[in-house]
């Protein structure tokens, strides 16, 4: 009894002495997934296994409700045991375990034909000595692809007068795993419903309606399901068929019925779905001349036109869905209406064009001819000498006792610099005058002076007279002339006439 005592202490020294018992763990994947009918592999492998332990068998089991169930079982001298369910589709994948080989560090099993009760949480144990049971668990997921359909609501779909919403198209992903998603596309505008539902295998169906008004505008149009799982996509398309009553147009009247005319007929032209079946012709109040011959759409009046072909006439479209009618009124003419040939038509039209396209391109010319003309007078130096002269500020106008005042014109502007001797602004150019001054003295050298009290009275009296303002006196300066002596000393200052400056 002590002995055994003894070894049991023994076993705990060694187990909490020796380095790495405690370490060595059993690998397997985080997580595992596959299709229902595919191959999965389930990895199991014993982890740091120095010092060297002895592996007496691994067991897989499977957990179901809490409970464990055997799966396979390696055994280093019995061999390899696989449960009956699992038999034909659980393997060891290592060769060397189904050789009852002690090497037991890899147990990796393969499922094949994956079946979607395969899903659960498997547990691989491995039974060792001394370090005891050592084990690990696995979630493997089984997806199920969906089966994607998709078909006409229902097989005959009719537009009615009462725009009701119907059902047009269903798109089915039936059985899936994860549930798939359904999207519409289509140019068609209407609505659409989806619902889900969980089958007892575990799997999903999901179904979508599209919904609209059927019309004769929706015929033939195309609707596309696409089903997306997993990141798969799948796409399926199907084309309305919408049955319509006749659409009914009567055609061949041109307005120039007149007598003695030959060869005219009427045509009932019907749009329907289904095709149209029957037609009649009739006249409102009236009835079908005899030389008129009805076939089918067809409504032909044999020899010349007379005024008994006047009428309104109806044609009835009749399909399975319903009938429909059209309607004319045919006139008669004494005389025929003046005809334009087709050709003239074309040529009045491209006459027309060419006239808009040369009218365009003289409008666009004489646009930028005008834009060229503006920037080139902008620039020019004639139009820069003729801006008008700024006036200078109030402390240059005075200087040296003399007074400039702004002239009302270029003419006299000029005059008046010449006779005052202004010499401040030299011009480059000036223009000629014309016609010339006459406001200066024709005979500014007089033979005696003149009286200045005279001359006083005689500017006060005048009406065409120039005064300068009354705080300065414009001083008067002949301009010098090659050949001329100087004016008289008793001339001072002249009175321009007013009316040569205004």
């Amino acid at each position: 009894m002590g002995m055994e005592k003894a070894g049991v202490w023994i076993f705990l020294i060694t187990a909490c002495l020796i380095p790495g018992i405690n370490g060595q763990t059993v690998e397997m994947d985080d997580g595992k997934s596959g299709y229902v009918g595919s191959r999965v592999d389930l990895l199991c492998r014993f982890i740091n296994s120095s010092p060297p332990v002895k592996i007496s068998q691994v067991t897989w089991q499977k957990l179901v409700n809490g409970t464990k169930q055997n799966v396979a079982i390696a055994n280093p001298s019995l061999g390899v045991s696989v449960a009956p369910p699992y038999r034909d589709r659980v393997t060891f994948k290592n060769a060397a375990v189904r050789r009852r080989t002690p090497t037991l560090e890899d147990t990796t099993v393969t499922f094949s034909s994956l079946r979607l009760s395969d899903e659960a949480t498997y547990i691989c144990e491995y039974t060792t000595f001394p370090a005891g049971n050592r084990e690990n668990t696995v979630n493997l997921t089984v997806y199920v692809r969906p089966t994607t359909q998709m078909s006409l609501s229902t097989p005959t779909l009719v537009a009615r007068s009462s725009n009701l919403k119907t059902p047009v198209a269903t798109c089915v992903s039936s059985n899936g795993k994860p549930p798939g998603t359904i999207r519409w596309e289509t140019r068609v505008p209407g609505e659409v419903t989806t619902r889900e539902y969980r089958n007892s295998d575990g799997t999903f169906t999901v179904q979508s309606d599209y919904i609209l008004v059927p019309s004769k505008e929706t015929h033939k149009e195309t609707l596309t399901c696409v089903t997306t799982y997993n990141e798969e996509v799948y796409t399926d398309s199907v084309t309305l068929d919408i049955q319509y009553e006749p659409d009914v147009l009567v055609d061949g009247f041109d307005g120039n019925w007149y007598l003695n005319r030959e060869n005219v007929q009427l045509s009932c032209i019907a749009d329907a779905n289904p095709a149209v079946s029957l037609y009649q012709w009739r006249v409102i109040n009236g009835t079908i001349p005899s030389n008129a011959e009805i076939r089918d759409n067809v409504l032909t009046f044999k020899g010349p036109v007379t005024y008994d072909l006047q009428g309104i006439y109806v044609c009835d479209a009749t399909n399975s869905i319903g009938t429909r009618s059209g309607s004319v009124e045919v006139s008669v003419l004494e005389k025929p209406l003046p005809q334009i040939a087709t050709s003239d038509v074309i040529s009045v039209i491209a006459l027309l064009l060419a006239a808009g396209v040369l009218l365009g391109i003289t409008i666009t010319v004489l646009v930028l001819k005008i834009r060229s003309r503006k920037y080139d007078a902008s620039d020019s130096p004639s139009r820069k000498l003729s801006q008008p002269i700024r006036k200078r500020p109030a402390d240059d106008v005075q200087h040296s006792g003399r007074f400039y005042e702004e002239l009302p014109s270029t003419a006299d502007y000029v005059s008046y610099r010449l006779a005052c001797n202004k010499e401040d602004y030299p011009e480059p150019y000036s223009p000629p005058i014309n016609p010339p001054l006459t406001f200066l003295p024709q005979h500014p050298y007089q033979s005696t002076p003149p009286n200045p009290a005279t001359t006083i009275s005689s500017t006060a009296a005048s009406r065409n007279t120039f005064s300068p303002p009354s705080h300065t006196t414009a001083i008067f300066k002949y301009p010098s002339v090659p050949g001329l002596s100087s004016p008289p000393p008793g001339v001072a200052a002249y009175t321009f006439p007013k009316e040569q400056y205004v």
